[in-house]
């Protein structure tokens, strides 16, 4: 029944039934007095006035493998109110014994934003997958919820299964547990009991597979939210989900009445300590630069274009002369704070794992006065970099460079990681990673629309494994935080006024949840990404270990890279940067399916493989 569901929904998928106003037939897991849980697996986004037809299951069964996290969907739809809607997880019990316990089973509630436009308004060519209009599944929240005839509620389950637990099939239920209401017979139970399993394989992901950067700039977050155990919890969310967070709380940077350097580091020692010693992560970005009173210092963008920068103040010291070299105080003042940090990195060992930034997009332009934008040249800004970068290397060579960029030959040797902002020039970033040792990412940001289909976020780690990325830079993900329910809804400010919904935010408010910060379907599926490429490096790891092989050993090889081929290609579009689609039909998959297909796909080589002997 699982095998004939799969093949339903993926013709369901290549007919456009989850992207587009079309009912599609997903699994019935339970029926009561009135209503009917249906499951989606795997998890696609159904838009609200989907009310799927009857199609049962005697059970829900999902594979993982271990330090997995696999989620599914749950909706729930009515033919006359019900309130107080909640999804209740229990233990899965293991073929030996073993336990999968309910606090590794996590359950949102699906929220719906109305959309009144189509991501891609205004734009000349169509976005790269199909986008619409109407109350579109992404905010995952705490707490009940209520389900009216005509609509269905969601909820977003994530079981997580533990590293080194005993491989086999754990099976248990989850409950769906509703108010019962007067009116309601006696004789009718109150809750729903939804049969359960997980099949565990015999492998473990590896953690932090990627070197994702996540732009968090929690200082535009409201007051009532800027407590440090709230940041704290979206610090563990973002690692959680594949990312290095940035910022970190940030150094305190002050001067003595006499003109002394004072840097006070102890909250972001201990922050640092916590995500690269604790939680595993292969790299942080240093703190350098705030543009705000508040103080607070931000990684990932720093230097100002040319000439602007000549007018930047980092704490009150100007940064640059008009001949583009650094200016005295600005060297001795960051300077400073280069050492008081070096001496850190030096004491914990953390010697290449910070990354220092640079500047944004070095030639393109980003002045607006007509005599700033004469000035604002790759050459201008590439001198700028370059005495920058030298600097550093003098006063503290335990820091790696970094810049948002397109590898070009005025830096040639001065940044150690490059991010992408152009895809066709993946070929040569990957040529000159390994002839020079530097490391470089991208940066996707036409992937995001709430508007898109589940496989969109997804796709990120496709693409990453497909172009030889390290990862990727999610340039900003709490935009437009507290109006996030109002109108996510970026505007491009120029004459057309393109729309895209999401761009730059993928939290939202919530006065229910634990700390106030809900995440979204969005976030989610892109640590599926994470996963995948997680598996794929695995599967690769095998490869290269048999690649000597011949006879049977081998030929299984050369089919298990083919799959890792077509799947790639065929789950992330390439060239280009991905804000249209040229001409024709829709290049890469618009289902969620396609990836799950592969992933399993790819999951039993990985169990071929692993016991084959070099």
């Amino acid at each position: 029944m699982q095998k004939q569901a799969l093949l339903l929904a993926l013709a369901l998928c290549r007919a456009g039934a989850f992207a587009d106003p079309v009912t599609p037939t997903l699994l019935t897991v339970a029926q009561g007095y009135r209503h009917t849980v249906h499951a989606v697996y795997p998890a696609e986004k159904i838009k609200s006035d989907v009310v799927p037809p009857v199609t049962p299951v005697q059970e829900l069964r999902l594979v993982a493998a271990q330090n997995e996290i696999e989620p599914f969907l749950l909706l729930v739809s009515a033919q006359t109110p019900f309130r107080d809607v909640e999804v209740v997880p229990g233990v899965l019990t293991g073929e030996a014994g073993d336990l999968i316990p309910p606090d590794k089973v996590t359950v949102y509630r699906v929220g719906f934003v109305h959309l009144d436009q189509p991501s891609g308004t205004g734009m000349k060519n169509r976005l790269p997958y199909r986008t619409g209009t109407g109350a579109y599944p992404d905010p995952l929240v705490r707490g009940k919820g209520r389900v009216r005839p005509g609509r269905n509620l969601q909820f977003w389950v994530s079981v997580r299964v533990p590293e080194g637990i005993r491989p086999g099939r754990y099976r248990g239920e989850v409950r769906v547990r509703f108010r019962r209401e007067g009116w309601m017979p006696k004789d009718r139970a109150s809750e729903n009991k939804i049969p359960l399993s997980v099949t565990v394989r015999p492998f473990a992901l590896p953690s932090n597979p990627l070197r994702n950067i996540g732009v968090a700039a929690t200082r535009d977050l409201p007051e009532w939210l800027r407590r440090e155990d709230v940041l704290q919890a979206l610090r563990q969310n973002f690692v959680e989900h594949g990312h290095v967070p940035d910022p970190l709380p940030s150094p305190v940077v002050s001067r003595t009445k006499q003109g002394q350097w004072r840097i006070d580091s102890a909250a972001w020692e201990n922050a640092a300590a916590e995500l690269l010693d604790r939680r595993g992560l292969p790299f942080l970005m240093l703190p350098v630069f705030s543009d705000r009173r508040d103080g607070q210092m931000q990684g990932v963008y720093f230097l100002y274009h040319y000439p602007m920068v000549t007018r930047q103040r980092w704490f009150g010291e100007v940064i640059c002369e008009a001949n583009g070299e650094l200016a005295a105080g600005f060297r001795e003042g960051f300077g400073a704070y280069l050492q008081h940090m070096a001496a850190i990195v030096r004491k914990r060992g953390w010697a290449g794992k910070l990354f220092l930034t640079t500047m944004d997009e070095p030639y393109t332009y980003h002045a607006s006065s007509p005599e700033d934008r004469k000035l604002d040249t790759p050459e201008n800004n590439y001198r700028v970099v370059r005495n920058f970068v030298g600097f550093v290397r003098r006063a503290a060579p335990e820091f790696k460079t970094f810049i948002t960029a397109d590898p070009c030959d005025g830096l040639n040797g001065h940044i150690d990681c490059w991010c992408l902002r152009n895809l066709i020039h993946a070929e040569k970033a990957k040529e000159r990673a390994e002839r020079y040792h530097e490391q470089f990412l991208f940066c996707e940001n036409y992937r995001h629309f709430i508007d898109f289909p589940a496989i969109s976020t997804r796709s990120m780690g496709w693409l990453a494994w497909r172009i030889g990325a390290k990862g990727w830079l999610t340039y900003e993900t709490l935009g437009q935080f507290t109006h996030a329910w109002e109108e996510p809804v970026y505007s491009y400010p120029i004459y057309s006024g393109p729309i895209v919904w999401g761009m730059g935010q993928f939290f939202y408010p919530d006065i229910q949840g634990a700390g106030g910060i809900a995440g979204s379907i969005r976030w989610e599926m892109m640590r599926e990404g994470c996963e995948d490429y997680g598996y794929v490096t695995l599967l690769d790891r095998h490869i290269q270990r048999l690649s000597g092989q011949t006879g049977a050993t081998g030929e299984r090889v050369r089919e298990a890279a083919g799959l890792i081929q077509e799947a790639s290609q065929t789950l992330a579009g390439f060239p280009g940067d991905r804000k249209t689609v040229p001409d024709g039909e829709y290049g890469m998959a618009q289902c969620n399916s396609v990836a799950h297909r592969f992933r399993e796909r790819i999951g039993d080589w990985i169990e071929i493989l692993q016991d084959v002997q070099e």
